[in-house]
């Protein structure tokens, strides 16, 4: 009982930490789209695509703020004791990371959808938000991955 205790704690640990790495991958995305949400931002003066570019910005601070309150509730996630993880930290962990990846999909439909009459710099960026969006949602699917094996570890 106490090897197989010892073994699901450094299990646990060994998650938390792999959560912290995923963390950082997910501020490095996070970071990108509040950078080229800068640089959309600057194309206002001279852009015939208000509308879209608008869209854009706000696509990124939503997103941003999204991703800002996962790493809150990470952070409170790894101060409950390693015996006290419950299914319920462990779920609303999963349904928020869903939630970013169906406003991601979303982002991702309309962005597509826009092909005609834009702007070449604008089209650049974005181009550039769909990849960022793209490799967000890689991102949570590594996440989601690793809450799975936690659960399952814990016969969750």
């Amino acid at each position: 009982m106490k090897k197989t205790m010892m073994m699901i704690l450094a299990l646990v640990a060994g998650l938390s930490f792999n959560a912290y790495a995923q963390a950082t991958g997910l501020m490095d995305i996070r970071s990108k789209l509040l950078t080229e949400s800068q640089k959309v931002k600057a194309l206002f003066p001279d852009t015939k695509d208000v509308i879209l570019v608008s869209s854009m910005v706000d696509s990124c601070i939503l997103t941003a703020s999204q991703l800002d309150a996962y790493f809150s509730q990470l952070g409170i996630f790894n101060t409950i004791k390693k015996d006290d993880v419950t299914p319920a930290a462990i779920n609303f962990l999963e349904q928020w990371l869903n939630g970013i990846k169906n406003t991601n999909d979303l982002n991702i439909k309309s962005l597509s959808a826009v092909t005609q009459n834009i702007q070449a710099k604008t089209k650049l960026h974005l181009e550039r938000l769909t990849g960022y969006f793209t490799d967000l949602n890689t991102q949570i699917d590594q996440e989601l991955a690793k809450l799975a094996a936690l659960k399952k570890t814990l016969g969750i």
